[in-house]
């Protein structure tokens, strides 16, 4: 299948305007939280819902909240371990849950949501050292071909490392036209 055009596809917050009963995203677990549970979340500041369209039909939707990720450095790899950070626990984004309507499974959508939340990490106007989620089994592949890894041997929590994403997208000259020597 090829990915639908980026172009083709907006997203917009959750809000009661939205008819959200036609979605089906092959999972009534994930249908239920958003036809009955997002907004309310939403509301009470819990989390924020992105709904995500192709030509006006509800294409997918990505809901993200904070956590954190308490730290037992016996437990972690040494790549995952922040020099001098005594924090007992790190700051993350976790993805709360993603789902494509199933009609449009394999047509890039989830990637489209997964960028878009690595998109607003690297944004946010506050410090998130790590992307995580807990995935389905099913959905642990999807996650690791965008790199994350279990953040233990328990392979229930996964993590992107932000700072590595953000060190892959800078470019290795500045594009500032006014640091250039004169």
């Amino acid at each position: 299948m090829v990915p639908l055009p980026e172009k083709a596809l907006c997203t917009e917050l959750l809000s009661a305007r939205y008819d959200l009963a036609r979605f089906d995203s092959g999972n009534e677990e994930l249908n239920d939280y958003l036809k009955n549970d997002a907004l309310k979340e939403q509301r009470q500041l819990l989390s924020k819902t992105q709904l995500c369209f192709h030509r006006d039909r509800l294409a997918g939707f990505i809901t993200l909240t904070t956590d954190s990720i308490r730290i037992d450095k016996d437990k972690l790899d040494p790549s995952q371990i922040i020099d001098g950070c005594d924090y007992p626990a790190y700051p993350c984004i976790l993805i709360a849950r993603l789902a494509v309507d199933k009609k449009l499974h394999g047509y890039g959508v989830g990637s489209y949501l997964l960028s878009l939340a690595i998109g607003f990490v690297l944004e946010a106007p506050l410090g998130c050292r790590y992307l995580a989620v807990d995935p389905k089994e099913e959905a642990a592949k999807f996650y690791e071909k965008f790199g994350f890894k279990y953040w233990t041997k328990s392979r229930r929590r996964m993590f992107l490392n932000m700072r590595d994403v953000a060190q892959q997208l800078e470019p290795e000259e500045s594009l500032d036209l006014w640091s250039v020597a004169e």
